[in-house]
Parts: C-alpha cells; structure tokens; sequence
C-alpha cells in the first residue's frame, strides 16, 4: 500500500523556506512522507528583492507552485510552515493562516516579544488551530541522546552556546541566539523565574533563575568559533557536546511531520512564548548592566 504524502504549503522565502524545500524535494530527500507543494513569497527586510526574486525560483525548480493568496495555499495542502525569516511579522502571517482548518508551524523565534508570542498562541487557540515553533536544535541527535538517557540521574543545571548574530527587526537574543535559549528549555523545561545577562564584545551571558533554584546558562557568541553544545549536570555525572549542525533539519521536519498528521505539538505553545520572553529579559537585563529582570509570562 502506497504511503501518504503530506502536502506542505511553505510561507516566506527569504530564509529557511528555499532551505526546507530543498531538503524535502531535492533528489535525495532527507525524510520521507513530505512534500512542499505551495509556496507564498513574502517581501522581506532581511534580504534584496532580487535574492527573494531568485529564491522563487529555486523552488518553482523543485516542483512548488508559487501562490499569492493564503485561502488557495491553504486549501491545497495538509499542513503550512511560515518560514518568513523576519519574526516580528510571525503574528500578522498567523492571521492570514489561523482560520483555514490546518495545523500551522511558526518557524523561529515564535514572535519578537512574550506580549505578541502570547497573542499569535492565544490567536491559535481561538481558531482551534494546531501550532508548534521551535529552533531545529532543539531536536538535535546530540542532546537527545543526553536528555534520554537518565542513568545520571535529575538535571541540576545545564549551559548551551550559539552564535550571537543581530538583525534590525529582531533586538539582541531574538533571532539568532535562540539556538542556545531552545536546548536550554529543552534540558530544564518551563519556570524560568529571572534572567541577569551580561555583555560582552565576545558576545552576551545569560543567566536564566528557575522557580525550583536551578541555573541556566546561554553564551551567545560574536567572536570566534560559531558552534553549537551544551553542557548538562546531572545528580550523578556531567555530559558535554558539540552539535553537528548537518543533521539538524531532518530531526526537526521529523517533528513537523507527526505534528502535520496528528495535530499534537512536540513543544507546547506556553513554552514557545516562554523562550521569547527569557530572551527579551536578557536584552532588558543587558541594558541595565546585568540587573536581573523578571520572566514576563512566569
């Protein structure tokens, strides 16, 4: 019996949408059971017309019919990833998308602050829509495996590192640095009370208090080598890794694809608007010189 292909509607092109779509319909698809079918370019401040411009096309190779209106995309497939690669405009494309009956994913950051993140998961829940965000590191094979295997008992506290690159529309953590922020929730969960962040020409410290004592850290780095790794205490040992950052984007699609058939978000959408506002109290605490700054949604 021939398997389903699930039907992807792609909105934003001037980032991870030509990625994805590359990875799903190249010749040697990355996961199988997808397909990106549709797509709707949006105008973008985070690259040239003519780059945006030769994205369309790219995709239009791989077999994407190129749409304008969102009731037409949405009709045409199962599930819709807005991929715009500028956040602030996350909750007004969700708005275009929350009424047309299919599970929607938000790629990151969720939105720029807790206040619209919290709008876009509250706009979902009217509509009954299904919605998931989440940086691809998150899911990745090296702090699986660490958050899997509990030999080592409770985690106690636990560091992550990424790159710390800033864009107009997304201030400080937002849009880059949330590839340190998401593996820190993923290792210590929701109830981050206060973040104390200090700056650094090398690139920030934050400092994130859980409600039960636990510490988090994230280094967003802007001087040398740009990886991705974390660091996990345990109650019995302590495990280090890198991240292979070639392997992220198949775990994450994987997610997106359950999400599509079943409707059930790996990450629950509180958490998501959690993560924004860790990051938007570590760019306030910045500002004020590392004072600690309350967790707006805790």
């Amino acid at each position: 019996m021939k398997k389903k292909i699930l039907k992807l509607g792609v909105v934003g092109l001037d980032g991870h949408g030509p990625v994805f779509t590359q990875v799903v319909n190249g010749r040697m698809p990355a996961i199988e059971g997808l397909r990106v079918t549709a797509a709707m370019p949006i105008p973008s401040v985070m690259i040239p017309r003519k780059q945006l411009a030769a994205h369309v096309e790219t995709v239009r190779k791989l077999g994407v019919a190129i749409m304008d209106d969102p009731a037409e995309l949405a009709a045409a497939v199962d599930g819709i990833l807005i991929l715009h690669d500028d956040g602030s405009k996350h909750l007004e494309l969700a708005r275009m998308f929350a009424g047309k009956g299919k599970p929607l994913f938000v790629d990151k950051p969720f939105e720029v602050s807790a206040g619209k993140a919290k709008a876009l998961m509250d706009l979902c829940r009217r509509h009954e829509c299904p919605v998931f965000s989440a940086s691809s590191l998150r899911f990745c094979l090296e702090i699986r495996k660490a958050l899997e295997n509990r030999k080592g008992g409770r985690v106690l506290s636990a560091m992550t590192h990424a790159p710390y690159i800033l864009r107009p529309t997304m201030p400080g953590w937002i849009y880059y640095a949330i590839h340190a922020v998401e593996p820190l929730y993923a290792a210590l969960g929701t109830g981050c009370r206060e973040v104390r962040c200090v700056e650094h020409a090398h690139g920030p410290v934050a400092i994130g208090t859980w409600k039960d004592g636990r510490l988090g850290v994230a280094r967003a780095v802007r001087k040398g080598f740009h990886g991705f790794g974390f660091t996990v205490w345990r109650e019995k040992c302590t495990e280090t890794s890198m991240v292979d950052p070639g392997k992220i984007y198949p775990e994450l699609l994987k997610r997106i694809k359950n999400f599509i058939e079943t409707g059930k978000s790996p990450v629950p959408a509180a958490e998501s608007v959690e993560v924004i506002a860790f990051m938007e109290a570590a760019n306030k605490s910045m500002a004020k010189g590392g004072a600690p700054v309350k967790v707006a949604c805790c």
